[in-house]
């Protein structure tokens, strides 16, 4: 009998022993009675016979000969045994007749343990196979408030509606999230083609994503699937071959490597600056070609209108050392090949200028190291990628003291965008603002986006006259609706406007790319967010000459020790609207937690929308970033790390 398989197998499972000892691990497969004590009493279900990935066997049910394999399930006995020659034998078998018989198993969280077959999946796994026919039957584990198992019973639930049963996510709204993607599933049901091709998607991924993990530390299969998917799109990577799917996979590497998680908050322009090394010195641009990527017109969005015009003045500021150039694209499946054509065209910084445009830039950021992409976003997820962004809510802040100061009768109509990150940050401020001056004030909110609101008549109270409403209307919009205004007896009275700062932020961080102090690509210290405030002159805000001057002069008193970054308005007990104490008497928040807020202080009147209460215009945002439950991007506390002035 040929001994050669065994002994190359043996040696593999010698060395994964050996390893798991060297880390004070289990050498020898898991077995499931022993980590799972009340086994025996949990509900089972038979799922029947189903081709099962390799990869996701895990152990064994009973201790049994558990012994004879190590924790990869390579044989670890002498190849003079008696087990060995019928390893050997079977593997022979196998390969002249392939696996005659179904293994036994049960299925628990996703993984599957045996109870008959250790042999034929040890020989499969041998053969580098992917998959084996398996007799399941499904364990259901105790519903706990353990986010793995609410992770898991969103597992059973797709499984059942789709007939997938290789996609598996540690993260809970995972499936969701895969399932709203387009063309995942078209009709709202599962077809028998809907199936198909996700599941052979998937099935060239994990082969591609076995081969490129080998020997490294990835993030887990199903997580790093969902997040190739966020980057390219489903229906643009649908039908792809193997090798196809293998290319993409390597580009990716550096996003699915275990790292750093942390974020990096530099809250001030003049933070983090360090000289230049001896080759950025040497190999610094004496000219940059900047271009901005908008997706809407300037005419028709005060968004993309205030952008152009940071572009417009960086141009000025910075001469002949700078050419900027705007690129309007409307469609989001569009990005990612504007970029590129924007690389093609010899531009060696692209800002783009939305969050809704961050997935679109993590492929084109990794083939080409060379060009600096930056994304306006709060939130990120990739290392590859640096974001930017303003402190909103430090404006808001001070303009809900000019609300308090315009208020008669306390009541006070807030008008926010989107129900994201940072948007209750504002909310809460403009709160704080307006308490500051006016004890009782009181701030009814409500959304632009939320489907049925009336941009013409945005709260039904007249008695609500003083209305903090969108930052600015785009110049194509004759209404004078924006900022903090009075509206009484007909007539609109503008008071104040925020005005965001563009091009501090641009002109700094091109300055930065010139002196060869800039390097969007480095992620050693992990994810790094420029989130610049009014100490770094990327906010301001505008008064009308109606505004009383010595009312005035008291928000320009808080504007200063804001400059001076000095002051929070986050400071002192804070409650939320359920009587939550959120900030303690003797302390302030920290900026991570103003970043993490997704509660509203006890003085606003008003709730934050779900998903489906949104116009279709505002759900792309939203998806991204919303903080009702549903939002790819979600900020953990304890990982955000700031830099103090």
């Amino acid at each position: 009998m040929d001994m050669r398989a065994y002994i190359k197998a043996r040696r593999e499972g010698l060395q994964a022993y050996n390893a798991a000892i060297r880390e004070n691990s289990n050498p020898y497969l898991p077995v499931l009675e022993e980590n799972v004590p009340n086994l025996a009493s949990l509900t089972r279900v038979s799922l029947g016979i189903r081709t099962i990935p390799l990869d996701k066997v895990s152990g064994t049910v009973a201790k049994g000969r558990s012994y004879a394999f190590a924790c990869n399930f390579m044989p670890i006995l002498e190849s003079d045994t008696e087990f060995s020659s019928k390893w050997a034998y079977l593997y022979e078998s196998v390969e002249e007749n392939g696996v005659n018989e179904s293994v036994k198993c049960l299925e628990y969280l996703g993984y599957y343990y045996l109870q008959e077959g250790n042999k034929r999946v040890s020989v499969m796994k041998a053969m580098d196979a992917g998959y084996i026919e398996a007799d399941v039957v499904r364990v259901l584990p105790e519903k706990t408030g353990d986010p793995l198992i609410a992770a898991y019973y969103e597992y059973v639930d797709f499984s059942k509606e789709s007939g997938i049963y290789d996609i598996l996510f540690s993260v809970p709204g995972s499936y969701a999230k895969l399932t709203a993607m387009p063309g995942v599933r078209p009709k709202n049901r599962w077809t028998e083609d809907d199936t198909y091709y996700l599941e052979k998607l998937y099935r060239f991924f994990a082969k591609a994503y076995n081969t490129v993990s080998k020997d490294r530390s990835f993030m887990a299969q199903g997580d790093a699937f969902l997040r190739y998917l966020l980057v390219f799109g489903y229906l643009n990577v649908r039908d792809d071959d193997d090798e196809k799917t293998l290319e993409r996979v390597r580009l990716m590497a550096a996003e699915f490597e275990l790292r750093d998680d942390s974020v990096s908050l530099i809250m001030d322009s003049r933070q983090n600056v360090s000289a230049p090394s001896l080759i950025g010195s040497l190999f610094r641009p004496s000219r940059i070609r900047a271009a901005f990527l908008l997706n809407r017109d300037p005419s028709v969005s005060a968004w993309n209108y205030w952008q152009d015009i940071g572009r417009i003045a960086v141009q000025e500021k910075l001469g002949s050392s700078v050419e900027t150039k705007s690129c309007i694209v409307t469609s989001r499946t569009e990005f990612t090949e504007a970029i590129e054509q924007l690389i093609a065209d010899g531009y060696t910084a692209i800002f783009a200028t939305n969050p809704v445009m961050l997935n679109s830039c993590i492929q084109p950021s990794l083939e080409h190291p060379d060009v600096q992409i930056l994304c306006c976003s709060q939130l990120s997820s990739y290392q590859h990628i640096r974001t930017y962004y303003p402190r909103f809510y430090e404006a808001k802040f001070l303009m809900g003291i000019a609300a308090g100061i315009l208020t008669d009768n306390g009541k006070i109509g807030y008008v926010a965008d989107f129900p994201i990150y940072g948007t209750p940050a504002s909310a809460n401020a403009f709160a704080m603002g307006a308490r500051m001056v006016a004890p009782n004030a009181k701030i009814y909110l409500d959304f632009y986006s939320r489907k049925g609101f009336d941009p013409s008549k945005p709260f039904e109270d007249p008695e609500i006259r003083v209305i903090c409403d969108r930052d600015i209307n785009a110049p194509s919009a004759g209404s004078r609706d924006y900022g903090l205004y009075i509206r009484e007896n007909g007539e609109t009275r503008n008071m104040a406007t925020m005005i965001p700062r563009w091009d501090n932020f641009y002109s700094a961080i091109l300055e930065r790319m010139l002196n060869g102090t800039f390097n969007a690509a480095d992620t050693r210290g992990g994810m790094q967010n420029l989130w610049w405030g009014m100490s770094s002159g990327a906010i301001d805000i505008a008064f009308s000459n109606r505004f009383d001057p010595h009312s005035a002069r008291l928000i320009r008193m808080f504007q200063d020790e804001l400059r001076q970054a000095s002051f929070t308005p986050f400071e002192g007990e804070l409650k939320d609207q359920s009587g939550v104490i959120r900030c303690e008497a003797d302390r302030r928040l920290t900026p991570a937690e103003v970043l993490c807020m997704d509660y509203l202080l006890d003085n606003i009147v008003g709730f934050i929308p779900a998903m489906e209460d949104l116009a279709d215009t505002a759900v792309p945002l939203a998806r991204l970033q919303s903080i009702t439950g549903t939002g790819e991007l979600k900020p953990v506390l304890s990982t955000i790390s700031w830099n103090r002035k």
